[in-house]
């Protein structure tokens, strides 16, 4: 039985239960597969409602999942808000951490870190006050929400 299997576009690879790496020549099958799961960012759809229940816990997962899901399809039809898992108070306190000494400001690098635990891949990288090593709270939060939003749009518009 196949534990784990991981394509690369080229060749595609499966564990199996007795921990063997087999390589097998593509397929048009698979292919076609991949590319469906990519296009329409299926992996990032349940990384995201698998992080949102994990930080909600609801008693009910399921009727969760599906509100998460009518959630996304009103914020793809411009009705609602992307389903956000941080509010901005997360967020300040994620900048409080980081800011110890309450400069009001962190560096550049505290940003990026911040953004990467938050769990944005994608984001500014020359945000407002980068020229000087000094993001404020009001560009942490601006940048952390659009890249929350780009990473929660799980559904092209």
């Amino acid at each position: 039985a196949v534990v784990s299997s991981q394509s690369t576009g080229f060749q595609h690879y499966y564990i199996t239960n007795n921990l063997r790496l087999v390589m097998t020549a593509p397929n048009p099958k698979s292919q076609l597969a991949e590319s469906y799961v990519q296009k329409h960012r299926i992996p990032e759809l349940f990384e995201n409602m698998t992080a949102a229940l994990i930080h909600s816990q609801p008693e009910n997962a399921k009727k969760f999942m599906i509100k998460y899901l009518e959630t996304l399809k009103e914020y793809r039809d411009d009705k609602g808000n992307y389903p956000a898992m941080f509010t901005d108070a997360n967020m300040t306190a994620v900048f409080g951490m980081l800011d110890v000494t309450n400069k009001g400001f962190i560096s550049m690098e505290q940003y990026r870190s911040a953004l990467k635990t938050l769990g944005v891949k994608k984001y500014n990288a020359r945000p407002e006050g980068s020229d000087k090593d000094q993001i404020s709270l009001v560009t942490f939060i601006t940048e952390a929400k659009q890249g929350l939003e780009m990473a929660s749009s799980n559904f092209a518009k």
